[in-house]
């Protein structure tokens, strides 16, 4: 059995983790500084010590020449720093020297050593000795009692148990508050995740923290509120989308059941046909839209770029609607060439083929229609006959349709500029449109082949 197929009973939640994992911080310090203390305490005071027996033999050897300065200094250094200090010369300390010859005897001139162990070896109390032979003849000890540090040992030792233990307390109960505070925000956090997994969207997520949980709460909250505006608007979609084919779907069925019965006259059958393909042929220019819309809204869509000629492209589009022209006496007039950009074709011949059409559609009969290049910008502009109560940006949205195609009852879904839009951007293309002195006006700024 792998670890990863091992369920745990046991489930901490975050107080309890952030608890156990500070207390095991400072238990892991206090028994760090303890195992420092016992290994490395006596040597780090030895060192200390020889430090300091070296910065006297230093000084000493600076005022050797000078008797007076020199005495005072020893006085001073076995006063003020627990040592004591023999020089050859002087007659109060020669039994000391005597002791010491055979040491003094090794060392070669300006040799120095330092011993570590008890003077008489029955005292029992352990001492650091420094030993200099100098080269004016001079034979210089110095030592200093190590009873100190046996002494405080054991003081330390006591020293930091309390304080282990004082320490342990007031991070328990500081951490504890600590903890308690950032696990009632995330519990506020999750709860309002729960909510928003609900689909209930909170209105205001906020936490005044100061830190990353205070961010987090704003992303939420800003979360919540694009995913209400996106839901509402995917029903909204989905509520139009099933509108629309609910119309030719309820048209095809009565028309299949009569048809299916035989009680159509002959005369009738004809008229019947051709309605059953108009809506059959609505219906699937429907789907195809919906499709490609939801196919370019697609995170991961990527763009099969390629040179276009958007000349050759647009003349095929005013072929293709051509119907439309001269169903409704429309005159065309176009003023470009030779426009070139790099983009998808396929898309772009959705978007130039959605905009040519809705341009000969909503253009009232017997008006003129415009196509041209200005300044690099190739302009859609054709005549409305009725006043547009919506704004422009409005009309990009799905299944929005302006009022002169409502009140025509022309055909459309409503998806075409919505496709336009999107196409646009992914190509990455500014684009505009107004509506002035009764004149629809799409914009698109042509960007010249990399």
């Amino acid at each position: 059995m792998s670890l990863k197929q091992i369920n745990f009973p046991i489930k901490l939640n975050f107080f309890k983790k952030l608890f156990l994992l500070t207390i095991g911080i400072v238990f892991l310090t206090i028994i760090t500084s303890f195992i420092f203390n016992s290994f490395f305490l006596d040597k780090f005071y030895i060192y200390r010590k020889k430090q300091s027996i070296i910065e006297i033999r230093n000084n000493i050897i600076k005022l050797i020449d000078d008797r007076d300065k020199l005495e005072n200094y020893i006085y001073f250094a076995e006063d003020n720093f627990g040592v004591k200090i023999d020089l050859n010369f002087m007659q109060n300390n020669r039994s000391h020297m005597n002791n010491n010859k055979k040491i003094y005897n090794s060392l070669k001139l300006n040799e120095s050593t330092f011993k570590i162990g008890e003077v008489d070896g029955t005292s029992g109390v352990m001492f650091i000795r420094y030993y200099e032979k100098l080269n004016n003849g001079y034979m210089l000890s110095i030592r200093s009692s190590m009873a100190v540090i046996a002494k405080h040992i054991h003081d330390i030792f006591i020293f930091n148990l309390f304080t282990a233990f004082f320490s342990l307390f007031v991070s328990g109960i500081l951490v504890s508050i600590f903890s308690k505070k950032i696990n009632r925000n995330i519990m506020y956090l999750k709860n309002s995740a729960k909510k928003i997994a609900r689909l209930e969207y909170p209105d205001n997520i906020k936490l005044s923290s100061g830190d990353e949980l205070e961010e987090l709460a704003q992303s939420l909250n800003e979360m919540s509120k694009e995913l209400s505006f996106a839901i509402e608007n995917l029903k909204l979609f989905v509520s139009n989308a099933s509108h629309e084919l609910k119309t030719p779907i309820s048209v095809l069925c009565l028309y299949s059941q009569a048809l299916a019965r035989d009680n159509v006259s002959s005369e009738r059958k004809k008229e019947y046909y051709k309605t059953m393909l108009e809506k059959s042929l609505e219906m699937r220019t429907l789907t195809e839209s919906l499709l490609t819309l939801s196919k370019i809204n697609s995170p991961d869509y990527k763009l099969t770029t390629q040179q276009i000629n958007l000349e050759n492209m647009i003349k095929s589009s005013l072929e293709q609607f051509d119907y439309i022209e001269f169903e409704k006496n429309i005159n065309v007039i176009t003023n470009f060439s030779n426009i070139e950009v790099n983009g998808d074709y396929n898309l772009l011949k959705i978007a130039i083929n959605n905009l040519v059409q809705n341009m000969l559609k909503y253009a009232p009969d017997e008006s003129n229609v415009e196509i041209f290049l200005e300044n690099g910008t190739l302009i859609f502009k054709n005549i409305i006959t009725t006043e547009v109560n919506k704004k422009t940006t409005d009309l990009f949205e799905p299944f929005q349709r302006g009022e002169n195609a409502l009140d025509k009852n022309t055909e459309g879904s409503g998806l075409g500029l919505s496709l336009v839009k999107k196409i646009l951007e992914l190509h990455r293309f500014n684009f505009d449109l107004k509506i002035e002195n009764n004149y629809f006006i799409f914009k698109i700024l042509i960007k010249k082949p990399d």
